[in-house]
């Protein structure tokens, strides 16, 4: 059995697909398995996907988009890997992520999910915003967490089975899957840590700065703070109003490095 099983969503992913999946490719950890979902790509997706893949890699195609989450959770309930994690068909991964975050696992049992710091990079790979610092102890975090989110989605590695009891990602908040997931996890009693190293570079597109995606996201942070907060912190549950967002003007900022606005 593989250590890690890592999901790989893609949906019309032939920009930057390769770069995405080399970077898998050159993980120092060589013991993994990727569940590759084609989640009914109109592009050339698959081509450039099948003509990279060795045999670690399960490729799933479905006719039809169904969406991050459920080719997400095709992953994780289809992992055979102690460990997994999703990854983005548009980033790149550090070569020594999986290693360094699989090594840590074994050396603190009593940690469910751990993430790692991770810079921004645009369509062409050239960085464009440093790693927040992030919290990296559970406390830290937990209380990091009335804030923002402190765990990337696509970053963080985790226990396959304490993964799958919590029922994995919701379908419920599209837009703040990840978040969900990790609240869900913390009203659970599940811990997290981060490594505070950039082991993860988030490439940022046009289409993920959209006011329409940002607005759903926003409302959806709130709405999964609304729902899991006092779960977690009970009376002292932070207003539903804080969330994961990227602040208007750090976001004016990205879009003005892309050239989106001037």
């Amino acid at each position: 059995m593989p250590v890690v099983t890592l999901s790989l969503p893609i949906y019309n992913a032939e920009r930057f697909l390769a770069e995405a999946v080399e970077s898998i490719k050159a993980q120092t950890l060589t013991d993994f398995e990727v569940i590759a979902v084609l989640d009914g790509c109109t592009d050339r997706s698959e081509e450039i996907l099948r003509d990279l893949v060795d045999e670690r890699f399960i490729v799933e195609k479905k006719e039809r988009n169904e969406g991050v989450v459920a080719a997400s959770n095709f992953g994780l309930f289809h992992a055979r890997g102690e460990f997994f994690g999703r990854t983005d068909a548009d980033d790149v991964l550090d070569p020594h992520k999986l290693q360094k975050q699989v090594a840590f696992l074994n050396d603190h049992p009593d940690v469910d999910i751990v993430g790692a710091w991770f810079d921004y990079i645009d369509e062409r790979g050239k960085r464009i915003r440093k790693a927040y610092p992030f919290a990296t102890t559970h406390e830290d975090l937990l209380c990091s967490f009335r804030r923002m989110n402190s765990i990337g989605g696509p970053v963080a590695l985790g226990r396959s089975e304490r993964l799958r009891i919590i029922g994995g990602y919701s379908d419920q908040l599209p837009y703040a899957e990840d978040l969900t997931l990790w609240l869900k996890c913390l009203a659970g009693g599940y811990r997290f840590a981060n490594l505070p190293e950039v082991l993860y570079h988030y490439r940022l597109t046009r289409e993920q700065l959209s006011d329409r995606r940002n607005a759903e996201t926003n409302r959806m942070t709130n709405l999964a703070y609304k729902q899991y907060g006092p779960l977690i912190w009970g009376d002292d549950a932070p207003d539903v109003e804080f969330g994961a967002s990227i602040p208007k003007r750090a976001l004016r900022k990205i879009k003005r490095l892309l050239g989106l606005i001037k």
